[in-house]
């Protein structure tokens, strides 16, 4: 039967576009859909249990009608057999997921149905979509845009929060209401305009409402007696209504540019902060500045009891939130950095990100031919400073309370995250590539993973791209990855083949040798290849994948230990 299922998938992915190409009416169809698939096998040494069904996969498709003014759009999403990953964070189920209608004009745009927006930097509202990490947290509801005067644009929206499969919304008792709005105040003056300055204000609320009908229990240690004792939190003392607020300014002249938000939330006891009734709030800024050959940024961020959700008893690992709080440290796609990537901390971090940017011209000395590009980076994040309040400290536990009180500028005692790098990129000649690159980090693994300890670690990339021709290219990376803590040392190495635009061909392994048990001295080792034709993609790989996180941006989830042949297609129309 599952076969069937498959099948099935396979015979739309590839037989719709061509229907699709069609036009309806004075309208057009439009779309995507996509099957990322796995065979399973079991390993146990690197903890891949054996499944109960070996073939699963996820797949989607979506599909748009377009007729002037109106869209009309909707999703079929099939996770009947999910790959493992996505069943642990409750992606189990089909059907149709997104249904929506737009219209818009140049006054006016409403949506009717699901819907992705977000206000500002996501501080106080970001609903939106990361089919890798699992994240669709799309609201089912009602948008308006309106765009009254120029440099004047207004936002409200009103819905629930998607939360997986879960899909009967006749018992929900949640919902989220907000409203944003901007000034772009070079649209106005004159002066500025002729300038070429950029100003912009804006502001947000977001409310979200959630019936309280059943009380919290929790127990007590008081600090005057060895036993302890149960307290409750009353229905009626958690608050139904929960709103946060957020200002923001960004500010641009030649190659200056500063962004800065603050965004503040009332009490909101949850299970992500132990229902505490302290108030939240966070600051996000940056400054920049660039010219030609140089670049230099900075950024700031504080957040404190930010976590947002539609339902206050969610489990702290899910990934869906009404807000974001962005990270800001520097990004990186190397596989072995990957184990070691920093998760924004809603409820408890602060901490600075620096980047400079030069080039050195080309036809100089150390520039050489065709100039060389060099990087320094340094980022260092830690929790808040926090001092409990009485009552937390005579009960024992900070639960029922407001929890503690915290200096706002002031870094807390517990390191997170620490990230020294450098890279130099140069091209050697018209066929050679040359980049390198060096970290030194500090990763709290029981801060940001649950377990273990703090990590120190080193680790060098060397990556080389020869251009054989115009299309076709072969590039390889060398990683080393050394530390005495946790697993210990690693090393990585990746070679591809390129034809462009047709045929990708990969062979990569990262072989865990510096681990004291010899037994997990493992190769993760992966055999890829992918071919595009037109608008469509189809990759199949072979190999195993270690046990970790996944991160892009700054959010996190648990990712199981795999071995298996997978395979992916992927096409638009």
């Amino acid at each position: 039967m599952k076969y069937k299922y498959l099948i099935s998938i396979l015979l739309i992915v590839f037989l719709v576009p061509s229907f699709a190409q069609t036009k309806l009416g004075s309208g057009k169809v439009s779309g995507d859909m996509a099957i990322n698939g796995m065979f399973y096998m079991p390993d146990s040494l690197i903890g891949a249990d054996k499944v109960d069904s070996k073939v699963r996969a996820n797949s989607w498709i979506n599909l748009n009608y377009v007729n002037g003014n109106l869209t009309i759009g909707t999703r079929y999403e099939y996770y009947s057999n999910p790959l493992i990953d996505f069943e642990k964070i409750g992606y189990k189920g089909q059907g149709f997921t997104h249904y929506f209608a737009d219209y818009k004009t140049d006054l006016i745009q409403v949506t009717v149905g699901t819907f992705y927006e977000q206000f500002g930097q996501g501080l106080t509202f970001r609903a939106y979509e990361d089919r890798q990490l699992g994240i669709d947290n799309s609201l089912l509801g009602a948008r308006v845009k309106v765009n009254p005067y120029k440099g004047v644009f207004v936002k409200g929206i009103w819905g629930i929060e998607r939360n997986n499969f879960d899909f009967d919304y006749t018992k929900r008792t949640d919902f989220v209401r907000g409203i944003d709005g901007e000034i772009n105040l070079d649209e106005w003056i004159k002066i500025f305009s002729e300038k070429g300055i950029n100003l912009t204000f804006g502001g947000s609320f977001v409310s979200k409402f959630e019936k309280s009908t059943e009380d919290i229990y929790f127990i007590l240690f008081p600090n005057d007696t060895l036993i302890s004792r149960t307290g409750t939190i009353p229905a009626s003392k958690i608050p139904q209504n929960v709103g946060i607020c957020a200002y923001r300014m960004n500010f641009g002249y030649k190659g200056f540019r500063l962004e800065a938000e603050y965004a503040s939330k009332i009490n909101d006891p949850n299970n992500s902060n132990d229902y505490i009734y302290k108030k939240g709030e966070a600051l996000f800024t940056t400054l920049s500045y660039s010219t030609k050959g140089f670049g230099i940024s900075g950024s700031f961020i504080r957040a404190d009891n930010m976590d947002f959700r539609s339902q206050r008893s969610i489990s702290t690992n899910s990934l869906m939130s009404i807000n974001n709080i962005p990270a800001i440290n520097r990004q990186y796609s190397y596989q072995l950095l990957g184990n070691y990537s920093y998760s924004s901390q809603p409820n408890d971090q602060i901490g600075f990100q620096g980047q400079i940017n030069y080039r050195i011209a080309k036809g100089t000395k150390l520039g050489g031919k065709y100039g060389t590009d060099l990087t320094f980076n340094y980022s260092r994040f830690h929790s808040i400073d926090k001092v409990l309040v009485d009552e937390a400290i005579e009960n024992g536990t900070s639960t029922g309370t407001d929890g503690y009180t915290s200096s706002f500028f002031k870094f807390g005692e517990d390191l997170l995250y620490q990230d020294l790098g450098f890279d130099i990129t140069k091209k050697i000649s018209k066929k050679w590539k040359l980049a390198l690159s060096y970290n030194y980090l500090d990763y709290n693994l029981l801060a940001l993973q649950g377990h273990g300890e703090l990590v120190h670690l080193h680790h060098i990339t060397s990556e080389l791209t020869y251009r054989v021709n115009d299309k076709h290219a072969l590039r390889g990376e060398l990683h080393g990855l050394f530390t005495k803590e946790d697993m210990g040392n690693w090393v990585y190495g990746m070679i591809e083949y390129s034809i462009s635009p047709k045929w990708f061909f990969t062979i990569a392994d990262q072989y865990n040798y510096g681990n004291e048990n010899d037994a997990m001295k493992i190769h993760y080792y992966n055999v890829s290849i992918a071919y595009v034709i037109g608008t469509t993609r189809i990759a199949a790989n072979f190999g195993k994948t270690k046990e970790g996180i996944l991160c892009i941006g700054g959010v996190c989830r648990a990712v199981p230990a795999s071995y298996g042949v997978g395979l992916n297609i992927a096409t638009k129309f």
